[in-house]
């Protein structure tokens, strides 16, 4: 059949019922802007009147007899035409046809059959397949919607009686959703086919190889997955954003999971939780398991584990209405007890207080940071928060040191 190398896979070929041809071909729409699709619901079946359905839908609540409700697509479900030729066609009958479109008001279907009718006898005695396919695809929606918006009534039309018109057989609640998880479909089929540009290698390649965050940034699978990879190497996870310079979402674990190794995905479940856990000011580690606590009110901690009763400030067993001591009290104790000689201690006590000197806590997840060089302002190398070396503020540019 002729029909057959214009319309490709979107026509299906049955072979012969009773020594006819029979056929379905699927009509798309073409939505170079979308459609808009308005669908009325009975007071019986009104939604709550806040305006939003779900994702994607506009709300009105002030329907005189219910409640409507503004979808917008696009991608629309096809259009089918079956046809069964009989033996006189096209010299003397039509074909037998067909319209279905089952998210379609019954009376919009059958006058779509009536324009097919008005189409043969327009052109009696002629192959009028084609044209009815045309008509379809390129008129029947200015035919039916001279507006360009299409609209759904709201209880289950009936087809006036036309066999030939196939139509919305459910409810809108049934229909409305399943057109959009079509629309859905085809943009991925489409995202999958067309040509993208990687924003960090800046390379073009097809959809397929590319992942789309939900922020829709989108970047290739291999400069993502080393991005990825490199974070949970050295432990940065709550670095894992949106590469995007404007961007700050998180890399959710559905896309990790596709970018990692299993080796990988369990090394960043576990430092998430871990510097989850560091972040928390009332988790505290015991200093003998290393297993999270919680710290209670007179800051005092005791390990799940092995039940060690520590105090969260100095990690030594709890001392009750007592100072922590400091650590030079605690270096002057070891030597009492002569585990460490004078030079031994003197060397601590200057590490210590180099230590103190050298290092701050980072303001947003409490990480101990050192400056070896530069200026002031410092990026936490845990969660990324920019603050200043010599007061502790959280910071944003360079303002703070006007």
């Amino acid at each position: 059949m002729a029909l057959e190398a214009i319309y490709g896979d979107d026509l299906a070929v049955f072979g012969k019922k009773r020594g006819l041809h029979y056929f379905e071909i699927y009509i798309h729409y073409d939505l170079n802007d979308g459609a808009e699709v308005c669908a009325k619901l009975s007071s019986a079946n009104e939604n709550p009147k806040d305006g939003r359905c779900c994702d994607g839908i506009e709300g009105h609540g002030d329907e005189p007899n219910g409640f409507s409700y503004t979808c917008y697509f696009e991608y629309l479900p096809p259009l089918v035409l079956t046809c069964l030729l009989p033996l006189s066609y096209p010299s003397k009958d039509p074909p037998y046809f067909t319209v279905t479109v089952k998210w379609m008001d019954g009376p919009n279907v059958s006058q779509l059959c009536e324009m097919l009718d008005t189409i043969w006898a327009e052109l009696p005695g002629q192959e009028v397949v084609y044209q009815w396919v045309e008509w379809l695809r390129n008129s029947s929606w200015s035919y039916l919607w001279f507006d360009g918006k299409i609209t759904l009534g709201p209880d289950i039309p009936m087809n006036n009686g036309d066999n030939r018109a196939i139509s919305r057989s459910l409810s809108l609640e049934t229909v409305i959703p399943s057109m959009l998880s079509y629309s859905s479909k085809k943009r991925y089929q489409a995202f999958l086919e067309d040509l993208h540009m990687c924003m960090i290698c800046l390379n073009q390649s097809k959809g397929s190889n590319f992942i789309r965050l939900p922020c829709q940034h989108l970047f290739c699978v291999k400069c993502l997955g080393t991005l990825c990879r490199m974070h949970v190497k050295e432990g940065s996870v709550f670095q894992l954003v949106c590469p995007d310079t404007k961007c700050i979402a998180s890399i959710p674990p559905y896309v990790l999971k596709r970018l990692l190794t299993e080796d990988e995905f369990e090394r960043w479940d576990r430092l998430t939780l871990e510097k989850a856990l560091d972040s928390m000011s009332d988790v505290v580690y015991c200093p003998r398991c290393v297993i999270g606590c919680l710290e209670d009110e007179d800051n005092n901690a005791q390990c799940p584990k092995c039940s060690f009763f520590f105090c969260s400030f100095c990690k030594e067993p709890c001392h009750p209405r007592r100072q922590c001591l400091t650590p030079e009290e605690k270096l002057q104790r070891r030597q009492a007890s002569g585990r460490m000689s004078e030079r031994e201690m003197a060397q601590e006590i200057l590490n210590i207080k180099a230590l103190y000197k050298d290092v701050r806590l980072c303001p947003k997840c409490r990480m101990a940071i050192s400056k070896t060089e530069g200026c002031n302002k410092m990026a936490c190398g845990n969660c990324g928060q920019f603050f200043c070396f010599r007061c502790g503020k959280a910071i944003r540019g360079y303002d703070h040191f006007r």
